[in-house]
Order: C-alpha cells, then structure tokens, then sequence
C-alpha cells in the first residue's frame, strides 16, 4: 500500500483556490525516513501509551493519526492499523511509522489510501512488540455531493487548574460527530484561577512554562485527564491557537507582557510553544510554512469548515489591550488581525464555497460588545479591528455569500447574534446582518470580567450585555461547556451544553440553549 502523502492529497494553499488544510510530507524539521530507513529502525519494546491516540485533518480517503510514546529512549519503530470493525478482524491499513526523539517521540502519520471511502467510520491503534494502544475512532470526509448532516462539536478555554472537563465527557458522548474543534487556549502558559487541581510545571513549579520541555510538560499535565484523551481517540480533532498557546495577549513578534518572571526571550518562547503545539496536536506541519494554522477542511454538501489564525499576523491590540477605554485606534484603516494573504485567503474562500453552511472556525468574537453602545469593551476581539471586519464582511455582502456563520472561542462566555460589516445591529441604521455568530462558552476557563462589571445592572451582566448590543440575541456569561452545531441541507442546529458543575468530576451536561435557522435566515 502507499500511503504517502503528497502536496494534493489533502490541501491546498491561498495559491491554488480555499483548499483544505496546507500539508506537506513531514512535520516540521527534517524529511521523513523513507521505508527502507523505517526498517532498518529498532521495533520499540516497553513505550507506554500514557497520552492515548487522536486523528484528525480528514478528507475523503485519509486521515492524520497521532500518538505519543513514553519510556523510549531513541528514534524507533511501531505499527499503525486501521479496520472497519473495533476488534480488527479485519485489517485495511498497516504501516511502519516512527518515534522521533527528536520529536519527543510524538508519531504524526498521514493515512491516505483508497481502502479508505468518504464518510465512512474507521478504527486505528497503534503497537509495538508487547503494548498496543488505545483505539481511535475516526469519520473519512463526506464527497462534495453528499446530503448527510454534518455534525461539529466546538469548544475553547479549557484552563486545568479551574475545573475538571466535564465538557470533554459530554463531547466524547455526542452521537455522530464529524469533527471537534477546539478555538483556542488549549492550554494555559501560567496560573490564572483558583480550582479544583494543581498544576505544578515550570522551572518553580508555579506553573509558568517558557521552555520547550515546560510546554511539553504542560500538555503532558493536560493530557493526564482522561476524559480529554477519551474525546480525542473518539472524535477527530482540529486545533487553532490562540493566545495561551504562548503567552496571554501577545501579537505576532510582540510578547503580552503578561508573564511574571521572563526567563527566555520572547521570539525563542513561542518557538517553543509553536513546536509543543504540533507536537502534540493530530496535523501535519508543512516544511514550506511551518507555522501556518489556517485551512478549510470541506465536509460534504453541507459543511465546509474555515479555520483562522488571529494571532501569529496581527497587528498590536489598541489603546494598550485595555477593557472599558474609548478608542478611536481600533477603527484605523490598515490594522490586521489576519494579515494580507490570510485575509485574501479568506475572501477567495468564502467567495467560492459551493456548501450550503460556510462554517468558520474563529478565536475572538466578531459581534460588538459594546457597554454602552458604541464603545467596544474588549479590544483583543474584531472590535480592536473594524476596518478589516468591515471589509471582510462588504465582500460577502457584495459577493453575495448566503449562509455564513462564525462559531468563536475566547471570551468565556455563550453569546448568540447576528453579524454585520459593522459589528452592530438591530438598531435604526445599523446594516442588516450578513452572517451569525455561535460564541461556545468556555470549558473550565471563568468569565473574564470581575465585579462589579458583571453584577446585576452592570455592564457586562447577561442584562447589560443585551441592552447595549441588540445584535446579540442570547447571553450566559456564568455557565461552562461547549456546543455542537448541525449543518443540514434546509437548517442549521446549534445547542449549548452546560456542565452543571466544572469542580464536581462526576457532574454532567445539560442542555442550556437550542438555536434553530433555515437558509437565507438571521436570527430574532
């Protein structure tokens, strides 16, 4: 069987139309070993499986499969299946892959081959001489003509230390899931919150990480709960980043000056962050652009998924990042929260989309928050970016995109709205709207607004919020989870579900909202 990846296999770039994500053969650091070099390697004998398996980057006949290796001690060699059925009666798929030391022995194996159909359910695990791993479930993407719903779990902001991820049980227990998306703040670079656990890596032990073994540590910790790695073996993932992936608040080259103790020059830090993200993520990284995070993943008829990357090319949050400040520097021409080839990226994208939902995957809410209106609260979001929101959604108002809709991590909060060129409205003059926006809450991660703002009556309370943004339609700013989104051919479903308890490990979910649209249609 060949299973090797090639540059169109999967994706293609801005240079060749949306495409689906940018992939290339290896990942990251030097070309893989070819598979007379993969023979030659030592079968591993006594590597532990302790962070489980994941996939991800689906399309029509392939998959990324991922695991991590503990307890090796030099670049070796294990096994991938796949089958159809969850004992492996019977094998489709075999390969030799490798755990790189140098990769801290993370295996990243792209599995593409016709013996795997569109839209079909598969099982993998991955084995050496004496231990398998646990077994992974993936879905292959849907062809372009298939009518099936497509099914998408999201969620963002999952801080360790601030609650167990009952979330995370509640996804891996969502019937049907195509793909689970995380928004951003996979983990958490320093301590924030006060909760339930302990988060003891870093130089001090005071959970500030800066170093390539302390992010490794720090997904090593994260991946310690087991219902996280449950919903990663069960589900395809994908990742963006956001900020915590690194530092708090940063922007592009410019640290966010949130961290207490600099140990490591800034540019090395989120090198180091960057390598300890796809590490430990289901992608391929591509030689030509290592660093690149945003791609579509087409999902059928239905679906086709935009994923953004809000952090590695914009420009310096305004008027200092701060909360409650009048700024007229975030409605500037020329300022950029994607950069120029991911903003054209996205227009050509969008521009030509032939599913019936445009799906995109976003970090910051691109609705106004506003207290009161007209003054945008929060400047790390699209409102510290107006002129480049503006424009984005002109085109698709001028272009005549239909049904686009924005689903966002980042603010710990579950809002639902319509979106327009400007941001606002539902008020005499505002635009009409020209997409929706699904804002998931958070997993564990509190509300980022402290009393009294967010006491009764106050600004950013569920009243204050939808009194001074009639664009936004439903707020919940004291719940946490995450939402799964439904693309049909004639609706679209949203539902929130709510832990009722993130410092209760034996909580469950609940559903907290249900939000229903037909094509052509915003919400009321």
């Amino acid at each position: 069987m060949d299973s090797r990846l090639t540059r169109r296999s999967l994706i293609t770039g801005a240079g060749a139309g949306a495409g689906a994500l940018l992939l290339g053969r290896g990942v990251g650091g030097a070309a893989p070993l070819g598979r007379s070099a993969q023979s030659a390697l030592p079968l591993i004998r006594g590597g532990r499986f302790t962070q489980s398996v994941a996939s991800g980057q689906q399309s029509l006949n392939g998959i990324t499969l991922w695991t991590k290796l503990e307890g090796v001690e030099r670049t070796s060699r294990l096994q991938v299946e796949i089958s159809r059925d969850e004992d492996f009666r019977s094998v489709l798929y075999r390969q030799d892959v490798v755990a790189d030391a140098e990769k801290s022995f993370a295996v990243h194996h792209r599995a593409e081959n016709r013996v795997l159909a569109p839209g079909e359910q598969y099982f993998y695990r991955f084995f050496t001489c004496d231990e398998n791993s646990p077994v992974g479930r993936f879905r292959t993407a849907r062809p372009d003509d298939s009518a099936e719903p497509v099914r998408i779990g999201f969620f963002s902001c999952q801080d360790f230390v601030a609650g167990y991820y009952v979330g995370h049980r509640g996804l891996a227990q969502e019937p049907d899931l195509d793909v689970v998306v995380c928004l951003g703040d996979y983990i958490y670079e320093h301590l924030y919150y006060e909760g339930p656990r302990q988060d003891t890596t870093g130089a001090n032990k005071d959970g500030e990480v800066q170093t390539l073994e302390e992010y490794r540590a720090k997904y090593a910790l994260y991946h310690s709960d087991k219902d996280l790695l449950a919903m990663r073996a069960k589900v395809p993932l994908i990742n963006i980043w956001d900020d915590h992936e690194v530092e708090d608040n940063y922007a592009k080259d410019k640290p966010g000056a949130g961290t207490k103790q600099v140990r490591i020059p800034f540019a090395q830090r989120k090198v180091n962050g960057y390598r300890a993200f796809f590490e430990h993520m289901p992608r391929i990284r591509v030689p030509e652009e290592p660093d690149r995070t945003y791609g579509t993943i087409p999902l059928g008829a239905n679906a086709e998924l935009f994923l953004l990357d809000q952090r590695q090319y914009r420009d310096d949050q305004p008027c200092g990042d701060q909360f409650f400040v009048p700024c007229t520097e975030s409605e500037a021409a020329g300022r950029t929260l994607l950069g120029a080839t991911q903003k054209a990226w996205l227009k050509e994208g969008l521009e030509r989309s032939r599913a019936r939902w445009k799906v995109v995957a976003n970090q910051a809410m691109i609705m106004s928050l506003d207290g009161p209106r007209g003054q945008e609260i929060n400047k790390d979001q699209w409102d510290g970016y107006a002129a480049e929101r503006q424009e984005i959604l002109e085109h698709v108002r001028d272009k005549g995109v239909k049904d686009l809709t924005f689903i966002t991590g980042d603010i710990h909060s579950f809002y639902v709205g319509n979106v327009t060129p400007t941001g606002r409205g539902g008020a005499p003059g505002d635009p009409p709207p020209v997409a929706t926006e699904f804002v998931g809450g958070s997993l564990t991660s509190q509300f980022i607004f402290p009393p009294p703002a967010d006491t009764a009556g106050g600004v950013v309370s569920e009243v204050g919020i939808l009194s001074n943004n009639p664009h936004i339609k439903f707020a919940n700013t004291r719940d946490r989870g995450y939402a799964v989104m439904e693309c049909r051919p004639d609706r679209l479903n949203v539902t929130f579900r709510a832990a009722r308890s993130v410092t209760d490990e034996k909580a469950d979910v609940y559903d907290l909202a249900k939000y229903e649209l037909a094509p052509g249609e915003f919400l009321v």
